[in-house]
């Protein structure tokens, strides 16, 4: 209500914006090299800061917020998100798997999905490219490439504070600081800290879940000699998180019937029927029935989420006829976590998780040319070293009466049991790549680009039951090498019909190589490897700036998906199985922008995006055809909205407002297309007021996210032959005050 009443103020007022004042201009690094967003034959998404700062981003996965284009999935809350472009990405929840959208910081690529959940502070802008980057980004860029771009150091000393409370108990500092540059350099650092007591209840122990204790800096050094033709970056970065995982809302499967007791072997199994699930009045195997409330449960165990990231990059850059760049990088991301799995007040599923990444990649770019003819090549590198443990503890309430472990696993119910599994995966790739640019008329622009990879992945895992049993069940030392090699490529072209006024269209091939079930439990459980991911990619566009104060942009695209990398949990004796599948898919859509500066001092930007996706020739490990149906993360229709409106008190004080709408429709979380598995269509509301002070240099604000209070499901995971389904849902309603003070 609040967004259609500023945006129906806004039409409705008779004065003609002023044609003076003008959209800010937008520069991209899509093609490496910087370059008009509106000139670019890429599909581009920009995130200012202000947009950022305004809809109230601290990690990484909270930008599908801001866009029609992204989905994001997890069911952790600081680490691994999973992204989703144009309805491709990778839906493992493992840390060994390759996502299918390529996340970095600044030129800095981030391997591992443990340290993709980036805290963001101190940022500049992000860029959201979409469809595949098989050329100049390359690797795990199948659906896109996200770049979060941080502020460089200034000439000139000066900074930033802000401190934040709002509700839940949440404080938040963050602070900014420019030396100025002294001699050859000058350097920035900032940082950031936040905490809250979380907000859902844990009926049991009285306490809160999904509580939050972050904090992290980062420090910019920017080397440049008078006269020297050399530039030279040096980013040092630590984040902790030391917190709660994003707690778990379980729903129960089985009829109630027959469980007032715990059964002293295994229940009879049966099913409830959808209704009956869907009000909340099935059971899990032990006979709990779960809250409707999914911000109320009882837990046995606090969930756990502590993740270190520490990164270092240098970057170091020669500008001339022929320009040079190098880029180094070093990221060690760890991560424990200890989850409450059942969601419930007994012990039936607990896991622990234990992962260390530790990747080094290196870069070499070369680039020359004139304005008509530009040019560039590469090489990149990287060595990743991933070792995780996973420990589960199944049935420990049956444990404890006595019910003994089982040591049959043809059985589908056998008892208590505990487990560890380990497993190490080295990862070597490599690629040359080369685009040029060329301006074949004054109107036409023609692209085509490269780009050869070899990867290397190395596995080895084990599994061992930690139980006291005549024969051990284990799963023996396995292993397994994945090579894949392969050419992806780009051809685009772009037609200026008028200044500001372009079409372009594009083919890109894009690749991802095959990977491990990081998942392999049991010894008839398959490792792998996974078949590698090709997609052949079609679009066409047009980028069109209709006046100083009205931009718009839109695009049909059509996917043609080889060897889609589908993850699933299979409930089969013994428990829960993590497949590995191959599928081939389609994907079409079309997507709509519009930018606009609206009389009164209303400024508007919106997007749509439609999605027709489905699996075209795919049969699951258990022999069901899935063929037909639609790709998980991808909403038939999405869209984002965001009404801003500034007004000008007097000389000194100006004031701001603003509101964001979030729309998606229904959403799979699996290649089943059950709906069990998914969640509703739902729309979000953001609002946010502040007053600037022009002569103190601080700004005031007050800030609500999620501000019809809508219960939104992200993720579901079926652990069905315990009883339940592990659903995971993003925050409540919350609230929160900020003081910023520059310098």
């Amino acid at each position: 209500m609040l967004f259609a009443a500023m945006l129906a103020s806004a039409l409705t007022v008779n004065d003609s914006p002023d044609e003076a004042i003008a959209l800010d201009s937008v520069v991209v690094t899509a093609n490496r090299l910087g370059v008009s967003d509106n000139e670019s034959a890429v599909s581009v998404e920009v995130l200012s800061a202000k947009k950022l700062e305004n809809a109230g981003i601290t990690k990484a996965s909270d930008i599908d917020s801001l866009s029609a284009s992204v989905t994001q999935r997890s069911i952790f809350g600081a680490s691994a998100p999973q992204f989703f472009i144009r309805g491709v990405g990778n839906n493992d929840v493992n840390p060994n798997a390759n996502p299918g959208v390529a996340v970095y910081l600044d030129d800095t690529f981030i391997a591992s999905p443990i340290g993709q959940n980036l805290a963001l502070f101190d940022i500049e802008r992000a860029e959201i490219l979409k469809g595949p980057q098989g050329t100049l980004f390359g690797r795990n860029s199948t659906g896109g490439t996200v770049i979060f771009h941080t502020r460089k150091p200034t000439e000139e000393f000066g900074g930033n504070a802000t401190v934040g409370f709002g509700t839940f108990g949440l404080s938040e500092t963050q602070f900014a600081l420019n030396t100025g540059r002294v001699g050859s350099v000058a350097a920035r650092f900032s940082g950031f800290a936040r905490d809250s007591d979380g907000y859902t209840d844990n009926t049991l122990t009285g306490g809160n879940e999904n509580d939050v204790d972050g904090f992290g800096g980062r420090l910019l050094l920017d080397f440049q000699a008078d006269g020297s033709a050399w530039h030279g970056l040096v980013t040092l970065e630590s984040a902790r998180h030391r917190a709660g995982m994003t707690a778990h809302q379980g729903v129960g499967l089985f009829a109630p019937e027959g469980f007032l007791t715990p059964p002293p072997v295994g229940p009879v199994i049966r099913p409830c029927d959808l209704n009956r699930i869907r009000r909340n009045e099935c059971v899990n195997v032990l006979g709990y029935r779960y809250s409707a409330d999914p911000f109320s449960e009882g837990y046995d165990r606090m969930d756990r989420e502590y993740v270190d990231v520490d990164g270092f990059s240098l970057s170091l850059e020669r500008k001339g006829e022929i320009s040079f760049k190098s880029i180094s990088s070093y990221r060690n991301s760890e991560r424990q976590v200890a989850e409450d799995t059942d969601a419930s007040p007994f012990a039936i599923v607990a896991l622990d998780f234990e992962n260390e990444s530790a990747a080094f990649t290196q870069e070499f770019l070369i680039f020359g040319g004139d304005p008509s003819l530009r040019w560039q090549a590469g090489l990149f590198g990287l060595r990743e070293t991933l070792d995780t443990v996973n420990r589960f503890d199944t049935l420990g309430a049956l444990r404890a009466q006595g019910v003994p472990f089982i040591p049959d696993p043809s059985l589908f119910f056998f008892g208590p049991f505990r487990l560890d599994q380990a497993y190490r995966q080295e990862t070597t790739s490599t690629a040359a790549f080369g685009q040029i640019d060329w301006e074949a008329t004054d109107k036409l622009s023609l692209t085509a680009g490269t780009r050869f990879t070899s990867e290397k992945n190395e596995y080895q895992t084990s599994t061992v039951f930690r139980e006291v049993i005549a024969q051990p069940i284990l799963s023996p030392l396995r292993g397994g090498v994945s090579t894949d090699q392969a050419y992806s490529w780009r051809a685009a072209a772009r037609y200026e019909i008028a200044a500001g006024k372009n079409i372009y269209a594009s083919a890109n091939r894009a690749f991802k190589s095959g990977y491990f079930n990081g998942g392999a439990l049991f010894p008839f459980d398959s490792i792998g490897p996974v078949s590698p991911e090709f997609i052949l990619a079609y679009e066409l566009g047009v980028k069109w700036d209709f006046s100083n104060s009205l931009q718009g942009q839109a695009a049909l695209f059509h996917y043609n998906y080889d060897g889609l990398q589908d993850f699933t949990l299979r409930p089969s004796p013994p428990p829960t199985r993590q497949v590995l599948d191959s599928a081939d898919a389609d994907i079409s859509g079309a997507e709509a922008s519009l930018r606009a500066l609206l009389p009164a001092g209303f400024s508007l930007n919106a997007s749509v995006a439609y999605l027709d996706t489905q699996f075209v020739d795919f049969v699951d490990a258990n022999g069901v055809d899935r063929s037909g149906n639609r790709l998980t993360a991808s909403p038939e229709w999405a869209t984002v909205a965001g009404l801003d409106w500034t007004h000008t008190l007097n000389d000194r004080f100006t004031l701001s407002a603003g509101t964001q709408l979030d729309y998606r429709s229904q959403i799979f979380f699996d290649n089943t297309n059950s709906p069990l598995l998914a969640s509703g269509s739902r729309v979000l509301l953001d609002a946010r007021i502040a007053l600037a002070d022009s002569a103190w240099d601080t700004v005031i604000a007050l800030s609500v996210r999620n501000l019809n209070d809508k219960e939104t499901l992200v993720d579901v995971l079926n652990i069905a032959e315990y009883g339940f389904l592990q659903q995971t849902y993003d925050p409540p309603r919350r609230a929160m005050l900020t003081v910023t003070k520059s310098f």
